[in-house]
């Protein structure tokens, strides 16, 4: 009686999705933009040329994939609380390492173990995104949306405080306090505030007093997310599944790539580090804004068309990037487009697994299809570097908004799947005595 009264006045799926949102920004600073600001002084005090630190990136994103099916597994069955805080200890833990390495293959080694902990690749969206698409149906879009904003938070001010940290201390102390705050804030976070589902303390999905009819979701909302519950064999049938995979796979190639390499870039192109710092950091701030439009319209709207508007966004946004001969609005203007289209790009991978299969699975569902949007993403960094050594940055450039506009296509034809009727299975002969 007293959970029912509780759960009318505050539903605790809302503490879930700050607690996601905390861990989201604290992570921050193990994403390819913050990586990108590191990677020239690195180069420099290592005596190695960037593409071949790019590699490092690259094998954290690798052990992420091999990582990834076991933490789905282990999220559906455990929840994230006590697994959250062991991945932050470890990602902490390793960056507070990186600070005393003098050679290559040991921030190879360590960037790889950071890998397992799931942060800065896409397996960390698993430790937040999962746990509240089972908190929520009918506000799935609006809630995810909040908790991903913290990425985004998080990089704005990840940015300059990264630029100010590494001139004033430079790139070892820099990672060393990161490191510390991302140890001990995501274990603090993951063990007071992290539970695994609404029904382990009494409640319903959304608040809800009593528990969804048969099927599991609102028939308001029935043209949005499914009521059905699939397997992963299932889903791994279907065309959707892999219309997805090649989009994500395609875009994420270009998506790293671009990320890790822009920076330099646009310094090489002869701009101030104020003004790249400051365009930068216009990206993440704009998918404050645009995840929370995206955010709402994925609780009405079917999340392919978001997708297909976020995945055209990102290959809109590469045209004043070949453009450019170094003039301040285009870089002002590539991140401005990123940020507005990367909120469709996000809100696309943040409900499309539940939406489409049911949440019963989600965790065990992204972790398998995990290893193609992280053997895609892994690439990205260093063939763009060896591409960047070889060809026009234009021409580069020219790759990214293609693999976008690929995504686009082919997300908008990914249709949600529809188990066939029982009667499309029957034998002939039963068939004949029916009719």
């Amino acid at each position: 009686m007293l959970t029912r009264f509780f759960a009318a006045r505050f539903f605790y799926g809302w503490v879930m999705v700050a607690s996601a949102l905390a861990i989201n920004l604290l992570s921050s600073t193990l994403n390819p933009v913050i990586f990108s600001f590191f990677i020239g002084p690195m180069s420099d005090d290592l005596g190695v040329s960037t593409s071949a630190l790019s590699w490092s990136l690259t094998l954290r994103l690798v052990t992420a994939g091999l990582a990834g099916p076991l933490l789905g597994v282990l999220i559906d069955r455990h929840g994230t609380r006590w697994l959250g805080a062991a991945c932050g200890l470890l990602a902490g833990c390793t960056m507070v390492a990186l600070s005393f390495v003098h050679s290559l293959w040991l921030v190879y080694a360590l960037f790889a173990l950071t890998g397992f902990a799931g942060f800065g690749g896409p397996a960390g969206q698993l430790l937040t995104q999962v746990p509240l698409a089972k908190w929520f149906v009918l506000k799935r879009g609006r809630a995810l949306a909040v908790a991903t904003t913290g990425m985004a938070a998080g990089t704005t001010i990840a940015i300059p405080a990264t630029q100010a940290l590494i001139e004033a201390f430079g790139w070892r102390t820099t990672y060393a306090v990161f490191g510390l705050v991302v140890a001990g804030g995501i274990a603090g976070v993951s063990i007071l505030f992290v539970r695994r589902t609404p029904e382990d303390m009494g409640l319903h999905p959304d608040g809800a007093l009593e528990a969804p009819a048969a099927g599991g979701v609102p028939s308001r909302t029935s043209a949005i997310a499914t009521h059905e519950q699939w397997t992963v064999r299932e889903a791994l049938r279907t065309p959707a599944m892999w219309l997805l995979l090649a989009a994500l796979g395609c875009s994420g190639v270009a998506l790293t790539g671009t990320l890790v390499h822009r920076v330099h870039y646009w310094t090489e192109l002869g701009m101030s580090p104020a003004l790249v710092g400051l365009g930068t950091a216009l990206d993440p701030l704009t998918v404050v804004f645009s995840l929370m439009v995206f955010g709402s319209l994925g609780d009405r709207v079917p999340v392919r068309y978001l997708g297909f508007v976020g995945f055209g966004g990102l290959s809109l946004s590469i045209l004043p990037m070949i453009a450019s001969n170094g003039e301040a609005y285009t870089i002002l203007a590539h991140n401005f487009l990123w940020g507005a289209a990367a909120g469709g790009f996000i809100t696309l991978n943040n409900l499309v697994w539940p939406n489409y299969f049911g949440v019963q699975s989600v965790g065990a569902l992204r972790g398998v299809t995990l290893p193609v949007s992280i053997a895609a993403s892994g690439v990205g960094a260093p063939l763009y570097g060896y591409l960047l050594d070889s060809f026009a940055p234009g021409y580069v450039w020219t790759v990214s908004l293609s693999a976008f506009a690929l995504g686009a296509v082919l997300v908008l034809f990914a249709r949600p799947p529809r188990r066939p009727k029982a009667a499309e299975f029957a034998p002939p002969a039963m068939l004949a005595r029916e009719s």
